[in-house]
C-alpha cells in the first residue's frame, strides 16, 4: 500500500428492531453510531424522522472522519529530537 492511499469503510445506515436508526460498517452488526428519536419528536417530524436520523448519522460519520484524519496527520508530523 502507498504512503498516498486512502482507506476506504462503505458505512450503511440502518433500522434496528428496537426502532432506533443506526451506521455500521457494511457486513459488520455492531454499529458504530445509534439514534433513538424520542416519539415527541417523531410525532412533530410528519414522517420525516427517518431523514433527520440519516442527517445526525451522517454528521456523526463525518466528524469521526475528519478526526481520524487530522490523527493520521498528527502521527506523520515528525517529532522533534532534543540532545
Amino acid at each position: 500500500m502507498s504512503k498516498n492511499t486512502v482507506e476506504q469503510t462503505v458505512l450503511e445506515i440502518i433500522k434496528l428492531p428496537s426502532g432506533e436508526y443506526a451506521m455500521r460498517k457494511a457486513g459488520e452488526d455492531e454499529p458504530l453510531i445509534t439514534v433513538n428519536l424520542s416519539q415527541k419528536v417523531k410525532d412533530g417530524l410528519n414522517g420525516q424522522s427517518e431523514e433527520l436520523a440519516r442527517m445526525i448519522l451522517v454528521a456523526g460519520a463525518k466528524m469521526m472522519s475528519e478526526l481520524s484524519m487530522e490523527s493520521a496527520e498528527a502521527s506523520k508530523t515528525p517529532k522533534p529530537v532534543i540532545h
